[in-house]
Protein backbone atom coordinates (compact mmCIF):
# COMPACT_ATOMS: atom_id res chain seq x y z
CA UNK A 1 0.00 0.00 0.00
CA UNK A 2 1.60 3.25 -1.16
CA UNK A 3 0.68 6.28 0.90
CA UNK A 4 1.73 9.77 -0.15
CA UNK A 5 2.25 12.49 2.43
CA UNK A 6 1.61 10.32 5.48
CA UNK A 7 4.06 12.17 7.73
CA UNK A 8 2.73 15.61 6.90
CA UNK A 9 -0.84 14.57 7.79
CA UNK A 10 -0.03 12.41 10.80
CA UNK A 11 2.74 14.52 12.32
CA UNK A 12 0.19 16.09 14.69
CA UNK A 13 -0.36 12.73 16.41
CA UNK A 14 1.10 12.72 19.93
CA UNK A 15 1.54 10.23 22.76
CA UNK A 16 3.04 11.48 26.04
CA UNK A 17 3.45 9.85 29.45
CA UNK A 18 1.46 11.37 32.33
CA UNK A 19 2.43 8.89 35.03
CA UNK A 20 3.75 5.35 35.41
CA UNK A 21 4.43 2.80 38.14
CA UNK A 22 8.10 3.04 39.14
CA UNK A 23 10.17 -0.17 38.94
CA UNK A 24 7.36 -2.03 37.17
CA UNK A 25 9.41 -5.19 36.58
CA UNK A 26 10.05 -5.45 40.33
CA UNK A 27 6.29 -5.10 40.91
CA UNK A 28 5.59 -8.01 38.54
CA UNK A 29 8.39 -10.02 40.19
CA UNK A 30 6.78 -9.47 43.61
CA UNK A 31 3.34 -10.53 42.34
CA UNK A 32 4.85 -13.68 40.81
CA UNK A 33 6.56 -14.67 44.05
CA UNK A 34 3.63 -14.02 46.36
CA UNK A 35 2.01 -17.10 44.83
CA UNK A 36 4.73 -19.25 46.35
CA UNK A 37 5.49 -17.35 49.57
CA UNK A 38 4.00 -18.23 52.94
CA UNK A 39 4.71 -14.72 54.25
CA UNK A 40 4.15 -11.27 52.76
CA UNK A 41 6.53 -10.93 49.85
CA UNK A 42 7.07 -7.27 50.73
CA UNK A 43 8.91 -8.40 53.84
CA UNK A 44 11.79 -9.46 51.57
CA UNK A 45 11.80 -6.21 49.62
CA UNK A 46 15.40 -5.36 50.49
CA UNK A 47 16.47 -8.69 48.99
CA UNK A 48 14.56 -8.37 45.71
CA UNK A 49 16.75 -8.38 42.58
CA UNK A 50 17.25 -5.03 40.87
CA UNK A 51 14.91 -3.86 38.10
CA UNK A 52 16.98 -5.34 35.25
CA UNK A 53 17.37 -8.73 36.96
CA UNK A 54 13.65 -8.81 37.70
CA UNK A 55 13.02 -8.25 34.01
CA UNK A 56 15.18 -11.27 33.14
CA UNK A 57 13.30 -13.43 35.66
CA UNK A 58 9.90 -12.32 34.31
CA UNK A 59 10.88 -13.26 30.77
CA UNK A 60 12.40 -16.61 31.74
CA UNK A 61 9.84 -17.84 34.28
CA UNK A 62 6.61 -16.14 33.21
CA UNK A 63 6.69 -15.12 29.57
CA UNK A 64 9.06 -17.46 27.73
CA UNK A 65 7.61 -20.49 29.50
CA UNK A 66 4.17 -19.68 28.05
CA UNK A 67 2.50 -20.98 31.22
CA UNK A 68 -0.67 -18.99 30.74
CA UNK A 69 -0.67 -17.41 34.21
CA UNK A 70 -0.19 -13.75 33.33
CA UNK A 71 -2.06 -12.06 36.19
CA UNK A 72 1.13 -10.53 37.68
CA UNK A 73 1.45 -8.39 34.54
CA UNK A 74 -1.72 -6.53 35.47
CA UNK A 75 -0.34 -4.74 38.54
CA UNK A 76 1.90 -1.97 37.09
CA UNK A 77 0.18 0.85 35.22
CA UNK A 78 1.19 3.53 32.75
CA UNK A 79 -1.03 6.53 31.93
CA UNK A 80 -0.67 8.03 28.45
CA UNK A 81 -1.99 11.26 26.96
CA UNK A 82 -2.88 10.68 23.29
CA UNK A 83 -3.76 13.60 21.06
CA UNK A 84 -4.96 14.63 17.60
CA UNK A 85 -5.91 11.10 16.52
CA UNK A 86 -9.14 10.50 14.59
CA UNK A 87 -12.10 9.56 16.74
CA UNK A 88 -12.24 6.11 15.11
CA UNK A 89 -8.85 5.20 16.61
CA UNK A 90 -10.00 6.14 20.10
CA UNK A 91 -13.10 3.99 19.61
CA UNK A 92 -10.94 1.00 18.67
CA UNK A 93 -8.59 1.42 21.62
CA UNK A 94 -11.34 1.75 24.21
CA UNK A 95 -12.48 -1.83 23.43
CA UNK A 96 -9.17 -3.29 24.60
CA UNK A 97 -9.40 -3.41 28.41
CA UNK A 98 -8.19 0.13 29.03
CA UNK A 99 -9.51 3.07 31.00
CA UNK A 100 -10.01 6.18 28.86
CA UNK A 101 -11.07 9.76 29.58
CA UNK A 102 -11.18 12.63 27.11
CA UNK A 103 -9.64 16.09 26.82
CA UNK A 104 -8.27 16.20 30.33
CA UNK A 105 -9.10 19.75 31.34
CA UNK A 106 -9.14 19.97 35.10
CA UNK A 107 -8.67 22.15 38.17
CA UNK A 108 -7.27 21.15 41.56
CA UNK A 109 -9.69 20.86 44.46
CA UNK A 110 -8.48 24.05 46.18
CA UNK A 111 -9.58 26.25 43.25
CA UNK A 112 -12.07 28.93 44.31
CA UNK A 113 -15.06 29.48 42.03
CA UNK A 114 -16.61 32.97 42.10
CA UNK A 115 -20.36 33.52 42.54
CA UNK A 116 -22.23 36.83 42.73
CA UNK A 117 -24.58 37.19 45.72
CA UNK A 118 -28.19 37.52 44.63
CA UNK A 119 -28.72 40.68 46.71
CA UNK A 120 -25.82 42.39 44.93
CA UNK A 121 -23.92 42.60 48.19
CA UNK A 122 -20.67 41.13 47.00
CA UNK A 123 -19.10 37.85 46.00
CA UNK A 124 -19.07 34.34 47.38
CA UNK A 125 -16.16 32.00 46.65
CA UNK A 126 -16.44 28.23 47.02
CA UNK A 127 -13.64 25.70 46.57
CA UNK A 128 -14.43 23.42 43.65
CA UNK A 129 -13.88 20.23 45.70
CA UNK A 130 -16.44 21.49 48.25
CA UNK A 131 -18.79 22.42 45.42
CA UNK A 132 -18.49 18.88 44.01
CA UNK A 133 -19.26 17.40 47.44
CA UNK A 134 -22.38 19.56 47.80
CA UNK A 135 -23.47 18.81 44.23
CA UNK A 136 -22.98 15.06 44.63
CA UNK A 137 -23.86 14.38 48.27
CA UNK A 138 -26.09 17.28 49.29
CA UNK A 139 -25.96 19.70 52.20
CA UNK A 140 -23.32 19.00 54.82
CA UNK A 141 -25.80 18.85 57.70
CA UNK A 142 -26.79 15.24 58.46
CA UNK A 143 -30.56 14.75 58.64
CA UNK A 144 -32.67 11.87 59.91
CA UNK A 145 -35.51 10.30 57.88
CA UNK A 146 -37.84 8.30 60.13
CA UNK A 147 -40.15 7.07 57.37
CA UNK A 148 -39.78 6.26 53.70
CA UNK A 149 -39.19 9.38 51.57
CA UNK A 150 -41.44 10.67 48.79
CA UNK A 151 -39.16 9.14 46.18
CA UNK A 152 -38.94 5.84 48.00
CA UNK A 153 -35.79 6.69 49.97
CA UNK A 154 -35.29 4.35 52.94
CA UNK A 155 -35.35 5.68 56.53
CA UNK A 156 -32.03 6.66 58.03
CA UNK A 157 -29.44 9.44 57.93
CA UNK A 158 -29.06 11.48 54.78
CA UNK A 159 -27.83 14.78 53.35
CA UNK A 160 -30.54 16.81 51.66
CA UNK A 161 -30.09 17.33 47.91
CA UNK A 162 -29.18 20.92 47.03
CA UNK A 163 -28.57 20.80 43.27
CA UNK A 164 -31.58 23.00 42.53
CA UNK A 165 -30.30 25.71 44.87
CA UNK A 166 -26.78 25.50 43.42
CA UNK A 167 -28.15 25.80 39.87
CA UNK A 168 -29.87 29.04 40.86
CA UNK A 169 -26.68 30.58 42.24
CA UNK A 170 -25.24 33.34 40.06
CA UNK A 171 -21.92 32.21 38.64
CA UNK A 172 -19.60 34.96 37.44
CA UNK A 173 -18.95 34.52 33.69
CA UNK A 174 -17.36 36.68 31.02
CA UNK A 175 -19.21 37.99 28.00
CA UNK A 176 -16.50 37.22 25.46
CA UNK A 177 -17.82 39.82 23.01
CA UNK A 178 -17.85 42.84 25.31
CA UNK A 179 -15.19 41.85 27.83
CA UNK A 180 -17.66 42.59 30.65
CA UNK A 181 -18.60 40.20 33.43
CA UNK A 182 -22.15 38.87 33.66
CA UNK A 183 -23.78 35.99 35.53
CA UNK A 184 -24.48 32.45 34.38
CA UNK A 185 -25.49 29.19 35.99
CA UNK A 186 -23.99 25.76 36.66
CA UNK A 187 -25.10 22.75 34.67
CA UNK A 188 -22.84 20.13 36.26
CA UNK A 189 -19.88 19.67 38.62
CA UNK A 190 -17.54 16.91 37.52
CA UNK A 191 -14.77 14.93 39.19
CA UNK A 192 -12.06 14.30 36.59
CA UNK A 193 -9.83 11.89 38.52
CA UNK A 194 -6.19 12.12 39.58
CA UNK A 195 -4.16 14.09 37.04
CA UNK A 196 -0.77 15.83 36.88
CA UNK A 197 -1.28 19.38 38.15
CA UNK A 198 0.76 22.56 37.61
CA UNK A 199 0.69 25.85 39.51
CA UNK A 200 0.41 28.90 37.26
CA UNK A 201 1.51 32.11 39.02
CA UNK A 202 0.76 35.57 37.62
CA UNK A 203 2.72 38.76 38.19
CA UNK A 204 0.03 40.10 40.54
CA UNK A 205 0.33 37.04 42.79
CA UNK A 206 -2.74 35.12 41.60
CA UNK A 207 -2.21 31.37 41.32
CA UNK A 208 -4.17 28.59 39.63
CA UNK A 209 -3.54 24.86 40.06
CA UNK A 210 -4.63 23.10 36.86
CA UNK A 211 -3.70 20.53 34.24
CA UNK A 212 -1.62 21.62 31.24
CA UNK A 213 -4.68 21.17 29.00
CA UNK A 214 -6.99 23.45 30.94
CA UNK A 215 -8.06 26.31 28.73
CA UNK A 216 -7.50 29.90 29.84
CA UNK A 217 -8.83 33.09 28.28
CA UNK A 218 -5.86 35.16 27.13
CA UNK A 219 -5.44 38.31 25.07
CA UNK A 220 -4.91 35.89 22.13
CA UNK A 221 -8.18 34.07 22.83
CA UNK A 222 -8.71 30.63 24.32
CA UNK A 223 -5.50 28.66 24.85
CA UNK A 224 -4.55 25.71 26.98
CA UNK A 225 -2.30 26.59 29.87
CA UNK A 226 0.53 24.77 28.09
CA UNK A 227 -0.02 26.76 24.90
CA UNK A 228 -0.27 30.08 26.73
CA UNK A 229 3.21 29.70 28.22
CA UNK A 230 4.86 27.39 25.66
CA UNK A 231 5.22 24.71 28.34
CA UNK A 232 7.97 22.11 27.83
CA UNK A 233 8.09 19.18 30.26
CA UNK A 234 10.37 16.29 31.08
CA UNK A 235 9.12 12.69 30.87
CA UNK A 236 8.24 12.83 34.58
CA UNK A 237 6.01 15.89 33.91
CA UNK A 238 8.30 18.34 35.69
CA UNK A 239 8.79 21.71 33.98
CA UNK A 240 11.75 21.90 31.61
CA UNK A 241 10.98 25.41 30.36
CA UNK A 242 8.32 27.95 29.52
CA UNK A 243 9.09 29.38 26.11
CA UNK A 244 6.73 32.38 26.04
CA UNK A 245 5.39 34.90 28.51
CA UNK A 246 1.66 34.90 27.93
CA UNK A 247 -1.06 36.59 29.91
CA UNK A 248 -4.41 35.57 31.34
CA UNK A 249 -7.59 37.67 31.41
CA UNK A 250 -8.56 38.29 35.02
CA UNK A 251 -11.41 39.60 37.14
CA UNK A 252 -11.97 42.58 37.15
CA UNK A 253 -11.49 46.33 36.64
CA UNK A 254 -14.42 48.73 37.01
CA UNK A 255 -15.57 50.02 33.64
CA UNK A 256 -17.44 53.35 33.58
CA UNK A 257 -19.75 53.03 30.58
CA UNK A 258 -21.42 56.07 29.01
CA UNK A 259 -23.57 55.93 25.91
CA UNK A 260 -21.98 59.10 24.57
CA UNK A 261 -18.37 57.94 25.14
CA UNK A 262 -18.14 54.49 23.62
CA UNK A 263 -14.68 53.18 22.87
CA UNK A 264 -13.73 49.77 21.50
CA UNK A 265 -12.17 47.53 24.15
CA UNK A 266 -8.43 47.00 23.66
CA UNK A 267 -8.82 43.21 23.45
CA UNK A 268 -12.01 43.11 21.37
CA UNK A 269 -12.16 44.10 17.74
CA UNK A 270 -15.70 45.37 17.43
CA UNK A 271 -17.82 48.11 18.97
CA UNK A 272 -20.92 46.98 20.87
CA UNK A 273 -24.03 49.14 20.58
CA UNK A 274 -25.25 50.82 23.79
CA UNK A 275 -28.49 48.83 23.99
CA UNK A 276 -26.49 45.60 24.05
CA UNK A 277 -24.72 46.72 27.23
CA UNK A 278 -27.95 47.48 29.12
CA UNK A 279 -27.10 51.16 29.67
CA UNK A 280 -28.82 53.25 32.27
CA UNK A 281 -29.86 56.71 31.04
CA UNK A 282 -26.51 58.32 31.93
CA UNK A 283 -24.01 55.66 32.89
CA UNK A 284 -23.56 52.23 34.49
CA UNK A 285 -20.72 50.54 36.29
CA UNK A 286 -19.60 47.05 35.34
CA UNK A 287 -16.46 45.02 35.66
CA UNK A 288 -14.34 44.20 32.66
CA UNK A 289 -11.57 41.66 32.30
CA UNK A 290 -7.93 42.73 32.12
CA UNK A 291 -4.71 40.87 31.21
CA UNK A 292 -2.04 39.89 33.74
CA UNK A 293 1.31 38.43 32.68
CA UNK A 294 2.36 34.93 33.68
CA UNK A 295 5.30 34.85 36.08
CA UNK A 296 6.03 31.14 36.51
CA UNK A 297 4.79 27.54 36.20
CA UNK A 298 5.73 24.70 38.55
CA UNK A 299 4.77 21.04 38.68
CA UNK A 300 2.89 20.03 41.84
CA UNK A 301 2.45 16.31 41.21
CA UNK A 302 -0.68 14.21 40.78
CA UNK A 303 -3.85 15.48 42.48
CA UNK A 304 -7.57 14.86 42.42
CA UNK A 305 -9.13 17.25 39.90
CA UNK A 306 -12.54 18.71 39.05
CA UNK A 307 -14.29 20.91 36.52
CA UNK A 308 -17.61 22.63 35.89
CA UNK A 309 -20.08 22.57 33.04
CA UNK A 310 -21.68 25.98 32.54
CA UNK A 311 -25.03 26.63 30.87
CA UNK A 312 -24.73 28.87 27.79
CA UNK A 313 -24.22 31.24 26.17
CA UNK A 314 -20.78 31.78 27.78
CA UNK A 315 -19.01 28.55 28.69
CA UNK A 316 -16.53 30.01 31.16
CA UNK A 317 -16.22 30.98 34.82
CA UNK A 318 -13.83 32.76 37.19
CA UNK A 319 -11.40 30.48 39.04
CA UNK A 320 -8.98 32.07 41.52
CA UNK A 321 -9.62 35.38 39.78
CA UNK A 322 -8.78 34.07 36.26
CA UNK A 323 -11.18 33.44 33.38
CA UNK A 324 -11.14 29.73 32.52
CA UNK A 325 -13.15 27.54 30.17
CA UNK A 326 -15.64 25.04 31.47
CA UNK A 327 -15.28 21.30 30.92
CA UNK A 328 -14.85 19.94 27.39
CA UNK A 329 -17.35 17.28 28.37
CA UNK A 330 -19.98 18.63 25.98
CA UNK A 331 -18.32 21.61 24.30
CA UNK A 332 -16.91 21.96 20.82
CA UNK A 333 -15.06 25.27 20.82
CA UNK A 334 -12.42 23.78 18.51
CA UNK A 335 -15.15 23.22 15.91
CA UNK A 336 -16.41 26.79 16.24
CA UNK A 337 -12.83 28.04 15.94
CA UNK A 338 -12.42 26.06 12.70
CA UNK A 339 -15.66 27.50 11.33
CA UNK A 340 -14.52 31.08 12.02
CA UNK A 341 -11.00 30.51 10.67
CA UNK A 342 -9.35 30.90 14.08
CA UNK A 343 -8.06 27.33 13.96
CA UNK A 344 -6.68 25.23 11.10
CA UNK A 345 -9.42 22.91 9.84
CA UNK A 346 -6.86 20.07 9.68
CA UNK A 347 -6.21 20.50 13.40
CA UNK A 348 -9.86 19.74 14.14
CA UNK A 349 -10.79 17.09 11.55
CA UNK A 350 -8.73 14.20 10.27
CA UNK A 351 -8.70 13.03 6.66
CA UNK A 352 -6.30 10.42 5.34
CA UNK A 353 -3.40 11.45 3.11
CA UNK A 354 -3.76 11.31 -0.66
CA UNK A 355 -2.50 7.97 -2.00
CA UNK A 356 -3.19 4.41 -3.09
CA UNK A 357 -5.01 2.15 -0.63
CA UNK A 358 -6.43 -1.36 -0.40
CA UNK A 359 -9.28 -2.66 1.74
CA UNK A 360 -9.08 -5.88 3.76
CA UNK A 361 -10.42 -7.87 0.84
CA UNK A 362 -7.52 -6.65 -1.30
CA UNK A 363 -9.55 -4.27 -3.48
CA UNK A 364 -7.36 -1.33 -4.49
CA UNK A 365 -8.46 2.25 -4.82
CA UNK A 366 -6.99 5.75 -5.07
CA UNK A 367 -7.77 8.69 -2.81
CA UNK A 368 -7.15 11.69 -5.04
CA UNK A 369 -6.30 15.30 -4.18
CA UNK A 370 -9.66 16.34 -5.64
CA UNK A 371 -11.55 13.91 -3.42
CA UNK A 372 -9.68 15.00 -0.34
CA UNK A 373 -10.33 18.68 -1.08
CA UNK A 374 -14.06 17.99 -1.45
CA UNK A 375 -14.07 16.08 1.83
CA UNK A 376 -12.23 18.88 3.61
CA UNK A 377 -14.75 21.40 2.30
CA UNK A 378 -17.51 19.18 3.66
CA UNK A 379 -15.81 19.22 7.08
CA UNK A 380 -15.68 23.02 6.97
CA UNK A 381 -19.37 23.26 6.05
CA UNK A 382 -20.23 20.89 8.91
CA UNK A 383 -18.23 23.07 11.32
CA UNK A 384 -20.14 26.14 10.13
CA UNK A 385 -23.45 24.34 10.59
CA UNK A 386 -22.35 23.34 14.10
CA UNK A 387 -21.49 26.98 14.85
CA UNK A 388 -24.93 28.05 13.60
CA UNK A 389 -26.73 25.49 15.78
CA UNK A 390 -24.81 26.63 18.87
CA UNK A 391 -25.64 30.26 18.11
CA UNK A 392 -29.33 29.27 17.88
CA UNK A 393 -29.17 27.82 21.37
CA UNK A 394 -28.87 24.11 20.53
CA UNK A 395 -27.07 22.08 23.20
CA UNK A 396 -23.52 21.00 22.40
CA UNK A 397 -24.28 17.28 22.74
CA UNK A 398 -27.11 17.71 20.21
CA UNK A 399 -25.16 19.86 17.75
CA UNK A 400 -22.13 17.57 17.70
CA UNK A 401 -24.26 14.89 16.04
CA UNK A 402 -23.91 16.61 12.66
CA UNK A 403 -20.11 16.84 12.58
CA UNK A 404 -17.95 14.28 10.70
CA UNK A 405 -17.11 11.17 12.72
CA UNK A 406 -13.33 11.55 12.57
CA UNK A 407 -12.98 14.77 14.49
CA UNK A 408 -9.53 14.73 16.06
CA UNK A 409 -9.75 13.37 19.60
CA UNK A 410 -7.57 13.79 22.69
CA UNK A 411 -7.77 11.22 25.45
CA UNK A 412 -5.98 9.87 28.48
CA UNK A 413 -5.68 6.11 28.76
CA UNK A 414 -4.39 3.91 31.57
CA UNK A 415 -3.07 0.45 30.73
CA UNK A 416 -1.21 -2.36 32.44
CA UNK A 417 1.49 -4.32 30.56
CA UNK A 418 -0.92 -7.13 29.69
CA UNK A 419 -3.56 -4.85 28.14
CA UNK A 420 -0.86 -2.78 26.45
CA UNK A 421 0.54 -5.86 24.70
CA UNK A 422 -3.01 -6.76 23.68
CA UNK A 423 -3.43 -3.36 22.03
CA UNK A 424 -0.12 -3.81 20.19
CA UNK A 425 -1.13 -7.33 19.10
CA UNK A 426 -4.43 -6.18 17.64
CA UNK A 427 -3.61 -2.70 16.31
CA UNK A 428 0.01 -2.94 15.13
CA UNK A 429 -0.49 -5.88 12.81
CA UNK A 430 0.00 -5.20 9.13
CA UNK A 431 -3.70 -5.16 8.17
CA UNK A 432 -4.78 -2.88 11.04
CA UNK A 433 -6.08 0.64 10.41
CA UNK A 434 -3.20 2.84 9.31
CA UNK A 435 -3.84 5.46 12.00
CA UNK A 436 -4.09 2.82 14.74
CA UNK A 437 -0.72 1.46 13.64
CA UNK A 438 0.69 4.96 14.03
CA UNK A 439 -0.71 5.13 17.59
CA UNK A 440 1.09 1.87 18.45
CA UNK A 441 4.28 3.17 16.86
CA UNK A 442 4.18 6.22 19.17
CA UNK A 443 3.33 4.13 22.25
CA UNK A 444 6.17 1.68 21.63
CA UNK A 445 9.16 3.84 22.76
CA UNK A 446 7.38 4.56 26.06
CA UNK A 447 6.85 0.83 26.63
CA UNK A 448 10.52 0.13 25.84
CA UNK A 449 11.72 2.78 28.28
CA UNK A 450 9.31 1.70 31.03
CA UNK A 451 9.72 -2.12 30.90
CA UNK A 452 12.78 -2.78 28.69
CA UNK A 453 13.08 -6.55 29.27
CA UNK A 454 9.40 -7.24 28.75
CA UNK A 455 9.34 -5.02 25.66
CA UNK A 456 12.41 -6.81 24.24
CA UNK A 457 10.71 -10.18 24.75
CA UNK A 458 7.56 -8.85 23.08
CA UNK A 459 9.50 -7.47 20.10
CA UNK A 460 11.23 -10.80 19.53
CA UNK A 461 8.29 -13.13 20.03
CA UNK A 462 5.06 -11.27 19.26
CA UNK A 463 5.51 -7.92 17.51
CA UNK A 464 3.24 -7.65 14.42
CA UNK A 465 2.46 -11.38 14.50
CA UNK A 466 -1.21 -10.78 15.38
CA UNK A 467 -1.22 -13.29 18.22
CA UNK A 468 -3.72 -13.06 21.04
CA UNK A 469 -2.33 -11.13 24.01
CA UNK A 470 -0.95 -13.00 27.05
Amino acid sequence: MLIIGVLSIMERFRVEVIAKTPNPQQVVYAAMHQDYSEELVVADRLRWPDEAKCGEIIVKRLLAGDRGHFGPLEHPQITLNCGYFPHSVMQQVRTHRVGISFDVQCLAGNTEVTFVKSDGGGLRKIKIAELYDLWTNGEKAIRQRSIKGRQGEPPGEYRRDCKTRIRKMQLRVLNEETGLFEVGHLKDVIAKGIQPVYRLTLEDGKTLDCTANHRLFTSEGWQTMGEAVGLVTHTDNTVAAITKIGDVMCNGIIAELRADRLQPHKYYDKLIEPQQWNYKPKSSRKLRSHPVKVKSVEFLGAQMTYDLEVAGPWHNFVANGMVVHNSNRYTGQRIVDAATGNRDIEEVFYLRPVGDYADRQGKRYEYTPEQRQRDMQWCLEAAKRYQQLIAEGTSEEHARGIIPFDVRQHWVMSVNPRSLMHILDMRWKLDAQLEAQKLCELIWPHFQEWMPDVAAWYEKSRLKKARLAP
